[in-house]
């Protein structure tokens, strides 16, 4: 039986006997074997075909040279059945050892059962169908070569032309870390074509810890597992998010490294953006409230390790909100912005300068050997901050409050070294201001008291719990009263008479400083045009006005208004400013405000001249009536030469520029009767009265 009818005949014995072989031969996961089958009968029905048509000797040739006669009706090329064959075994994954297996397997298959079907020996016949089915098989394999080979060329040109126009870098790399393949995008980016980086190690390209790299894709090797990472590369701008992966082998070996990148620059400065936001104050640019936090905690840690001390300065400045409010916040940002750069001129450059929030600034001194040099860096910052800011064209002049805390002498915790700092600047500023305090337990009791009197102090008018108290003034000329100092004094329900000393700081600080001193000028102001008519027109009330007042806009002062619906003479009332208004005065506008006082028949007086910022241009400048010699002055003078000479200048002074001179805190009759030689107008002290409540004041020198 010739081998084309064989086939035809016994189409399906080959057919098993073929799937005996076909099960054997390794395939993906997952293919359906069945294909198998299909394939091998489309392609035995094709051969069948093309060995019943003659061929001629030329045909002959050309088969042995593996060239296709096209013209051939059932020509096994034209039947493409083979080239489907290895379009579909790519597809399904298959490789190229198992096609060539499939066409070996379907050779041996056929031959040996058709051998078998053979009655008679071979005949030369048979030799000539065998060695043309072995033709057929050997163009069938090797055109079911060619289209897998040319489909997976495509696919690689696919690939190739994704990877080359994606923006994000990919490259694969050996075992050893040398570059295997690069995409368009990584050339660009190292600026070097294909050719040359292949077999160059891709360690070398990167800028850090490429030692550290080369260890992590050997991990990749044993572990089989991804590795994440960051790169940068020499001299080439931006963060490359890398992803590296294993490619295993048919045998589950890592036989090469593929690597996915994408710049991630834009996003990493986003990020940092965000991180700064969310540690860094915007206006300063220092540290902020969390961040400090942060590191004080470390600073702590550190220090309990080592053994080293830490030192916690909490800075407060002076009357920022009053400065803020008169000149406008544009101008408060300016002075805290160049307030931080000063404090950065007093500190090392491990130390931590931060800002808290509104103008409450923290300094952290670590490793501290002696407590000097804290006092050296709370001395520095104080004279940093006393010294003239310039502000949009315009001398602002500050201070600060300085409250200090140690690690670990007084606490252990973060918390607990706030508050603590935060107590003693607050202790500082109770004693004046422009000064540090360093932290003693004494000072948690008077936190206590002290947050008791501020929650306490705004419900002190509307309780009547205030009262205006009077110090006469006495005329030296002739010893008769002719004035009298308005002073405020709270009657504390549970703590009972508390002195000004006490309340008024934390008056200016919570914000109720002006409706005290506006209370107190009202219920002056009644008294004194009462007292004028039972002293026949001849007596003055002086009200202090702090400086806070001249700084506020909204609630400052309202006394001008309240002056148009009364009806009082001239010079009934003075007002007693002190030397600090005049440090900023273009910026509060004090000449124009001062001004307007004068207008409407009330006199200036300086409080504690000699004291503060001491200049004759402001003297000169404003219409001032009285100077008033402080009574630190007076106190020493009988004793103490200097001082004498200081109240012998400011009297000599005083009159040379047509004003009156009072002297305050007068407690002997020596200190009067040298005051009454020199020429002092007024004198106001112990020696005279201590301040009295309204009803006995009245009683000893109204009525």
């Amino acid at each position: 039986m010739r081998l084309a009818d064989y086939i035809r005949n016994d189409l399906e014995t080959l057919l098993q006997e073929w799937e005996k072989y076909a099960k054997t031969i390794h395939s993906p996961i997952g293919l359906n074997r069945n294909e198998l089958r299909d394939h091998a009968e489309e392609m035995l029905r094709a051969i069948a075909n093309d060995l019943e048509l003659p061929e001629s000797e030329q045909q002959k040739f050309d088969k042995s040279r593996g060239l296709r006669d096209f013209t051939r009706k059932h020509s096994f090329g034209r039947d493409e059945s083979a080239s489907q064959h290895g379009l579909g075994r790519l597809q399904s994954g298959f490789g190229i050892e198992g096609l060539v297996s499939e066409f070996r397997a379907l050779r041996a298959s056929v031959l040996r059962c058709w051998q078998k079907a053979q009655r008679t020996g071979t005949v030369e016949s048979d030799f000539a169908d065998m060695y043309r089915f072995n033709e057929a098989i050997d163009q069938a394999l090797a055109e079911s070569i060619s289209s897998y080979v040319s489909e997976k060329e495509r696919q690689a040109r696919l690939f190739e032309s994704i990877h080359s126009s994606a923006p994000d870098h990919s490259c694969v790399l050996d075992l050893s870390g040398r570059v295997i393949y690069a995409n368009r995008a990584m050339e660009l980016m190292l600026n070097l074509p294909l050719s040359a980086l292949k077999g160059k190690y891709f360690f070398d390209f990167v800028t850090e810890s490429p030692e550290q790299l080369y260890h992590e894709i050997c991990q990749i090797i044993q572990t089989k597992q991804s590795l994440h990472t960051e790169l940068s590369f020499h001299d080439r701008p931006g963060t490359y998010e890398y992803i590296f992966f294993p490619v295993l082998a048919e045998d589950g070996t890592v036989e090469s490294i593929t690597g996915a990148a994408r710049n991630i620059s834009e996003r990493k400065a986003k990020d940092e953006e965000i991180w700064r936001s969310a540690n860094y104050d915007l206006l300063t640019g220092l540290p902020n409230r969390r961040l400090f936090y942060d590191r004080l905690e470390q600073e702590i840690n550190h220090a309990e390790r080592t053994g080293s001390m830490i030192a916690l300065l909490f800075i407060d400045l002076d009357h920022f909100k009053e400065a803020n409010d008169m000149l406008g916040h544009d101008a408060g940002d300016i002075l805290l912005r160049q307030t931080a750069d000063r404090l950065h001129t007093c500190i090392r450059k491990q130390d931590t300068v931060a800002r808290l929030g509104g103008d409450e600034f923290t300094i952290i001194l670590a490793n501290i050997e002696h407590f000097a040099d804290v006092e050296t860096v709370a001395k520095k910052t104080l004279k940093e901050l006393a010294r003239n800011f310039s502000i949009l064209r315009q001398n602002v002049h500050l201070s600060a409050s300085i409250g200090i805390t140690l690690y670990p002498r007084d606490a252990s915790t973060t918390e607990h070294l706030i508050r603590n700092a935060d107590q003693a600047m607050y202790a500082a500023k109770n004693a004046g201001r422009n000064c540090f305090a360093v932290y003693t337990d004494e000072m948690q009791k008077g936190a206590l008291v002290r947050l008791r009197l501020i929650t306490e102090l705004r419900q002190a008018i509307s309780q009547n719990q205030l009262a205006v108290f009077y110090q006469p003034i006495i005329d030296l000329t002739n010893g008769k009263t002719s004035k009298a100092e308005a002073l405020v004094r709270w009657q504390h329900p549970q703590m009972g008479w508390i002195p000004p000393r006490e309340f008024i700081g934390l008056a200016e600080e919570i914000g109720v400083i002006s409706e005290i001193s506006n209370w107190v000028f009202t219920k002056s102001v009644s008294n004194a045009e009462e007292w004028r008519k039972s002293l026949g027109g001849q007596f003055q009330i002086s009200v202090n006005i702090s400086p806070f007042q001249f700084m506020e806009r909204k609630h400052g002062l309202n006394w001008i208004e309240y002056f148009k619906h009364i009806v009082l003479d001239s010079n009934s009332v003075s007002i007693e400013i002190t030397e600090s208004v005049f440090l900023n005065s273009e910026e509060l506008n004090v000449m124009e405000r001062l001004a307007d006082l004068k207008k409407i028949g009330i006199q200036l007086a300086i409080d504690d001249f000699g004291t503060g910022y001491s200049s004759l241009s402001y003297l000169r400048k404003f219409d001032i009536d009285y100077l008033k010699i402080d009574q630190s002055f007076v106190h020493d003078m009988t004793s103490d030469e200097s001082s004498r000479a200081i109240a012998e200048a400011i009297i000599a002074m005083g009159h040379k520029l047509g004003l009156k001179v009072i002297a305050e805190g007068v407690e002997t009759e020596e200190q009067r009767d040298w005051l009454k030689n020199f020429g002092c107008d007024y004198a106001q002290g112990f020696l005279f009265s201590m301040p009295l409540p309204e009803q006995e004041f009245v009683q000893r020198y109204v009525h």
